[in-house]
């Protein structure tokens, strides 16, 4: 198994891509530790040790400076080491201000998306490279986001969303920069629309049918992907497969972006 006896730290893991990520480590041999906000049912923890696997279940405010310094310390007093960093958390629901427009984008709805997207990745990367470097090993990887390549007008996109999701790329590169001495890899998926969860699956079901087909024609491959083609992604990344590979941000959208 590729992670075995890794120590693997997923953000946003309490459903959705973040749980398919978790468990698809786990079923590989990784230690998890699955971090989402407080008051986040953790039934990935409960999923994986059913299926023999080992997760601690933590919360944390990833967007505040201390509650992720508290949550890398508590996954190093636990299994001493963090050998894998999945950036996961993050989102842009119509809760948060998904408002389609500069004009209609308040600050207050800039501000938590671009905190919950980017500034939560910056300071995990920031704390969990610390132990990263001692141990001159780590993966990194960030998940931004097809909205940082292209602005579609079949999709309701926020532009606090897309600025935060286009700032991880260049995090990435400049973490991969600054990393890369002592044997850490930082790379970046970058996925399209994926049913990934209650509120993606009602803004699909609510777009209407000459929506859906102009999106689905946009890609190469006319379909949404499948979660678990996201999370081979992920862990291919995450595994010492890619250990040449640093800097990187992979387009998995079927071909709707092709730089």
């Amino acid at each position: 198994m590729r992670f075995e006896g890794k120590i693997a730290v997923v953000t946003g893991a309490g459903g959705g891509l973040g749980a398919c990520y978790a468990t698809s480590l786990a079923r590989e041999g990784a230690i998890l530790i699955a971090v989402d906000r407080p008051g986040v049912e953790m039934r990935v923890s409960a999923e994986i040790a059913a299926a023999g696997g080992r997760c601690l279940p933590l919360a944390a405010d990833l967007t505040d400076q201390q509650s992720v310094e508290k949550m890398v310390g508590a996954a190093l007093d636990e299994f001493g080491r963090i050998d894998v960093l999945i950036n996961n958390a993050g989102g842009g629901s119509s809760s948060q201000g998904n408002a389609g427009s500069i004009a209609e984008e308040d600050s207050a709805s800039w501000d938590t998306l671009v905190d919950a997207n980017l500034k939560t990745a910056f300071l995990c990367i920031r704390a969990a490279s610390r132990p990263m470097k001692a141990q001159r090993y780590g993966k990194i990887v960030n998940i931004a986001s097809r909205a940082a390549r292209v602005i579609d007008p079949a999709v309701h996109q926020s532009p606090a969303y897309a600025a935060a999701k286009t700032g991880v790329l260049s995090l990435t590169r400049f973490a991969a920069r600054e990393l890369g001495p002592y044997g850490i890899n930082v790379n970046c998926m970058v996925p399209s629309l994926a049913l990934s969860g209650p509120v993606l699956e009602a803004y699909w079901d609510a777009t209407p049918e000459d929506g859906k087909r102009q999106y689905l024609k946009s890609v190469a491959l006319e379909r949404l992907p499948r979660l678990e083609e996201l999370a081979a992604v992920v862990l291919f990344l995450a595994s010492d497969e890619s250990s040449y590979v640093t800097g990187v941000a992979l387009d998995v959208n079927g071909g709707s972006f092709m730089p």
